[in-house]
């Protein structure tokens, strides 16, 4: 055993008075990393003092400690047990943890990053005497240090290692101070010090809520059943109390879902800073199940598998309903992928999550059931205009009456990463040389990745060995909080062979492609979106920026900051009601009146029929008025199909249809043969529909045909202008049509699979054709069907099996020919025609055609023999529970609900309709369109409705206005006041770039260090300023601008988009100037420091280091 240290009082006094001191051993981010070292620590005892502080350490100085005998384990006679793997690591509390501003509380944890110091008082027990001095964490060792002042500078160790202990506010004093309560179980310490300042209350919360989470070495989450310590026991007993209501809460959902674990971090740095997502230095990320319980107060628990360790509690209650967030497949290789964010309301008192928690589901239904009831119970983002002054309030009473606008902002944001064109940063005196025979070092895999508000949102495919990648993807970010966001893209390179056999595989399949493979980020490109107008498209070439914050080249990126004002259901109704009317033809009306917007207006056309259960009757409505020509230019008065199939037409009627019949017949042929084909609002409609319904369908049938030829790359090649050997023609068409009618069997046998409401459809379609065109095209019948299912649905799925899901990334070039062709030949199977002149070379495919006609013609009777008796379609069971819990909701908290299923807005869709009706006709300018009937009482509502979201909207940016100005003005004032403390080492982690903080590997000691490096390229910033954790809010009813502006500001934080970082306000004078001073002595002890974009370097060879290891 060890020996206690035997050096004099002046060589401790000198060692321990620094907190970076050369010889501690540092708390360095790591996959493996020793615990603190004991020695350091050995002459002062790991718990409380006995007696006065001065005079125990004293004592300790003079004479060594005695040693203690050593505990040996006795070995068992019962069998080992597997070994059990630690449970998963979330980033949230394993209770909340009650304070004055969760927000504020998320700001300091990531300024301080686990450091602390300040004057405080403490006690170990409740009847002991108070102690006064100072505390600082010594974050090299992770130890809570002691310094009484008196007597000379001895630091007592009151905790040798802060890992995995226990903090909960413990009350206030007789003096008006807050205490803390302080616990570990592994030092066997508990301890109650509250701080002299009472601004340094949060901040040492903030601090050792980071080293909370950290898991001391070799321990697991203690199960329910018990506790460690008898101490930490009546800990969580408060702190449950505090937290939850006195009554007991039931359960309304137990569930089993995918938890991602980013394996345990160890460093407190590392807890704010790491990578929310994917972390190629760390072996152990990973999805894990765990069980899961809601309860009626919005409690969420999740627990391990087993049910018996609890994870975390998360208490929705606090959270704003944008928290909830859909996570794009790509970031994580899931498909059904839920992200709860630390988005807290105005009015949160509790501190639950930190970062991000992802969470995967089984299914779509499931997905939907608890995406919604998470939401149920986040608080929504209502405001309102009150009537009388024209102040802005936010809505937090949702039973209460409200005599003014009540409305909420929607904000989004859609990116199209289009292409990068990169080069090599060099300077002006030197010339770029590449010898011909080397490799181009620019030239490799590239991808990127869209990061709003420093969290991952999307990633596009690997474009390889190239030097200027084209991605053309789009990135829909919907649903974000209504503070103004950062937008970044980061570029990253890729080491090794994406190719790779097992690489395809894991492609195809959906899996993510890890293995051996690094991924560099090579630069960063920074989106103004502050400068930007809102709702309009900004396609520009930005620079890329490496970390030594030199161009790198140029991507091209088209960007629409949105933001929309919705209203609420009530003041919709008159405009739902005109737009169920579907005999009136009203949205072909819209259609053709509003040019170049038949996609958008499809889509939302669909949703809000689709929210209130008629979609079904609005698209057959649709296929009566495009088959009888209704609103055409040379339109005939027709009579509807639902009235020529079961009515009885008197005499008149019947001549008038002869007549018609005889006026058309020398067209009827050719008209039928172009049915469906055109892009109408029906086709566009149904296509998304098909889409939306069939999507499992397309799954179940396609993906292990489409994943085997993608596997087997076959060439098929058969156009003799683009084969390469004429020799192979013959076997390239045997392969080809052996290809082609295995897929064409798996479709055949698949009819009963389609959905059945999309099988009524379907019938209904080919019985108005057939009743139109039936006596001149007997295939009518069969094409009218296949003009929607194949055109617009299956051969679109085969051409492009990743827009469609079915493949993760774009088929292989072979692979994506030989699908190219086998979509050509099912679609002329479904047209029931032949190639000829205008292809003879795929002749050879007539074969198949004419032996697969009468399966194909089987195919289409199949699907279309369904009841016609208009049976309500079945609720997924799963849908109860979030059905009763939005029954239970008062009316202002189902603003903004997602309706079940497919998770449709339906005020979102309105408000958009009305405004993109407006944008085109404007209400400025009313005697310019003359509208009459149902178009004109359209235009007529959308004028009124825009009108009321156009004045909130008014008062929004008045209010933003006015506080930017006060914001502003108070800095000015606050800089001046401020000049000697707010320069600390806290304020570098403000403004790093995305590689510095996704950088959890950098011990976090060092710290001031940056800041000057940092001023040296502030020509060229690499993230803005004023992120949404800069901004606090607080519990305030009514806003009042203009008469307190200091006050306002912590008010309605998600409307505010402040122009300057305030980072620097949250630490008291007190707190700054030991930051400052502690900085000040690290930079002459190191003689200088690394600036934070140096740390680029750094993560790069981590990243090839970790990779050789694994």
């Amino acid at each position: 055993m060890r020996q206690a240290s035997t050096k004099s009082p002046s060589e401790v006094r000198s060692r321990m008075s620094s907190f970076s001191s050369s010889t501690s051993q540092p708390l360095v981010e790591s996959d493996v990393r020793l615990p603190p070292t004991v020695p350091e620590a050995t002459p002062y005892r790991t718990g409380l003092p006995i007696g006065s502080p001065d005079t125990r350490a004293s004592a300790l100085l003079s004479k060594e400690r005695k040693p203690h005998n050593r505990i040996t384990k006795r070995n068992s006679s019962r069998p080992s047990s597997p070994k059990v793997s630690p449970p998963p690591s979330v980033d949230s509390l394993l209770l909340p943890i009650p304070t004055d501003d969760a927000n504020r509380m998320l700001s300091l944890m990531k300024k301080l990053c686990g450091r602390m110091r300040g004057d405080v008082e403490y006690q170990g027990d409740p009847n002991a005497p108070w102690y006064e001095g100072i505390f600082y964490i010594d974050d090299d060792k992770g130890s809570l240090m002691f310094d009484s002042g008196h007597n000379g500078p001895f630091h007592i160790t009151i905790i040798g290692d802060l890992r995995g202990c226990r903090v909960l506010p413990y009350g206030t004093s007789d003096n008006g101070l807050k205490s803390l309560e302080l616990s570990s179980t592994s030092m066997g310490v508990d301890i109650i010090f509250r701080p002299l300042n009472p601004d340094d209350f949060d901040l040492w919360l903030a601090s050792l809520l980071c080293w909370q989470q950290l898991r001391p070495p070799g321990s697991r989450l203690s199960s329910r059943k018990g506790s460690a310590s008898p101490r930490l026991g009546e800990m969580r007993k408060r702190g449950s109390s505090a937290t939850h209501s006195p009554k007991s809460s039931a359960i309304i959902k137990v569930g089993n879902l995918l938890l991602w674990d980013k394996g345990a971090a160890t460093s407190p740095r590392a807890i704010v800073r790491r990578p929310s997502t994917r972390d190629l230095r760390s072996a152990s990320t990973s999805w894990r199940r765990v069980s899961c319980t809601l309860q009626d107060d919005g409690q969420f628990k999740l627990m391990t598998e087993n049910d018996v360790t609890v994870i975390s509690i998360i208490d929705l209650s606090q959270l704003s309903r944008s928290a909830i967030q859909r996570l794009d497949r790509s970031v994580l290789e899931e498909d059904f992928c839920i992200a709860i964010f630390p988005v807290y309301s105005v009015a949160s008192k509790q501190l639950s999550i930190f970062r991000p928690v992802y969470l995967s589901l089984d299914s779509r239904v499931l997905f939907e059931v608890w995406f919604v009831l998470l939401r149920a119970f986040a608080a929504p983002e209502l405001y309102g205009v009150e009537a009388s002054t024209s102040q802005i309030t936010e809505i937090q009473d949702q039973n209460a009456d409200f005599d003014g606008q009540i409305f909420r902002i929607e904000k989004s944001i859609q990116v199209k990463v289009t292409e990068a064109k990169l080069q090599r940063a060099t300077l002006p005196s030197e010339q770029p040389y590449v010898h011909p025979i080397e490799r181009d070092p620019l030239l490799g895999h590239y991808l990127a990745e869209v990061v709003v508000d420093g969290e991952v949102r999307s990633r596009t495919t690997v474009q390889t060995d190239t030097t200027n990648p084209f991605w053309r993807e789009t990135v829909q970010c919907s649903e974000l909080p209504a503070t103004l966001p950062s937008l970044s893209i980061v570029i990253k390179k890729l080491e090794g062979n994406p190719e790779s056999l097992s690489h395809r595989i894991q492609a195809s399949l959906g899996l993510p492609k890890s293995a051996y493979l690094t991924e560099t980020v090579c630069g960063l490109v920074e989106v103004p979106l502050d400068k930007m107008e809102k709702g309009k498209d900004h396609e520009h070439w930005y620079p890329v920026f490496d970390e030594r914050q030199e161009s790198i080249g140029s991507m091209l990126l088209k960007c629409d900051h949105a933001e929309l004002v919705v209203l609420t259901t009530k003041d919709y109704e008159p405009l739902s009601e005109l737009l169920h009317q579907f005999g009136t033809g009203l949205t072909t009306q819209i259609t053709q009146s509003t040019p170049g917007t038949l996609r958008r207006l499809s889509e939302m056309f669909l949703d809000i029929f689709q929210v209130s259960g008629t979609a079904s009757e609005w698209l057959m409505s649709l296929v009566e008025d495009e088959i009888d020509g209704v609103g055409n230019q040379n339109s005939i008065k027709r009579l509807r199909f639902s009235r020529r199939m079961k009515s009885d037409e008197s005499s008149a009627s019947a001549s008038e249809r002869e007549q018609l019949v005889r006026d058309m017949s020398k067209s009827l042929t050719g008209e039928a043969n172009l049915l469906f084909r055109g892009n109408t609002l029906l086709t566009q409609s149904f296509e998304f529909h098909m889409r939306r319904l069939g999507k499992e369908y397309l799954e179940d049938v396609l993906v292990d045909k489409i994943f085997e030829i993608n596997e087997i790359n076959p060439d098929c090649e058969v156009d003799p202008s683009r084969i390469e050997r004429m020799e192979d023609l013959q076997q390239h068409w045997r392969l080809l049509i052996q290809l082609t009618t295995e897929l064409w069997e798996v479709i055949a046998a698949s009819a009963s699979k389609l959905p059945l409401e999309l099988r009524a459809i379907l019938k209904y379609v080919r019985a108005v054709a057939e009743d139109r065109y039936g006596d001149f095209l007997r295939t009518v019948n069969y094409t009218s069907v296949s003009g929607f299912l194949f055109l617009r649905f299956i051969c679109p799925a085969i051409l492009n099996p990743k827009l469609f899901g079915i493949l993760r990334d774009n088929p292989r070039p072979r692979a994506q020919r030989t699908l190219t062709l086998i979509a050509k030949g099912l679609q002329a199977l479904a047209n029931l025609s032949s190639f000829g002149k205008k292809e003879s070379w795929m002749e050879p495919m007539n074969k198949f055609l004419g032996l697969h006609r009468q399966s194909f013609k089987d195919f289409i009777d199949q699907l279309c023999s369904v009841s016609s008796d208009g049976k309500p379609i079945t609720i997924p069971a799963s849908y109860s529970t979030p059905v009763m819990i939005l029954g239970r909701l008062p009316p202002k908290g189902r603003e903004g609900f997602p309706s079940l299923p497919y998770l449709i807005d339906h005020q979102k869709n309105f408000a958009a309709l009305v405004k993109l009706w407006l944008d085109i006709h404007h209400a400025s300018a009313p005697d310019t369109h003359i509208f009459e009937g149902e178009l004109g009482q359209f235009h007529s509502l959308c004028v009124g409705l825009q009108r009321r979201a156009d004045n909130c909207m008014a008062q929004v940016e008045m209010f933003r206005a006015t506080e930017n100005e006060s914001v502003i003005a108070d800095d000015l004032t606050e800089n001046f006041e401020r000049a000697s403390l707010i320069d600390s080492p806290i304020q570098s982690y403000a403004s790093s770039a995305i590689w510095a903080e996704n950088d959890p590997y950098r011990p976090p000691d060092g710290s001031g260090s940056e800041m000057e490096e940092a001023g040296k390229a502030a020509q060229r910033p690499f993230v803005r300023e004023g992120s949404s954790l800069q901004q606090l809010s607080g519990p305030i009813t009514i806003i009042r601008a203009k008469s307190k502006p200091k006050e306002t500001r912590r008010f309605l934080s998600g409307l505010i988009g402040s122009k300057k970082s305030r980072e620097g306000s949250d630490l008291s004078p007190s707190t700054a100037r030991e930051h400052k001073n502690t900085r000040r002595k690290e930079d002459r002890d190191k003689g200088g420091g690394k600036s934070i974009l140096s740390n680029f370097s750094d993560l790069r060879q981590q990243n090839i280091d970790t990779n050789s290891r694994h």
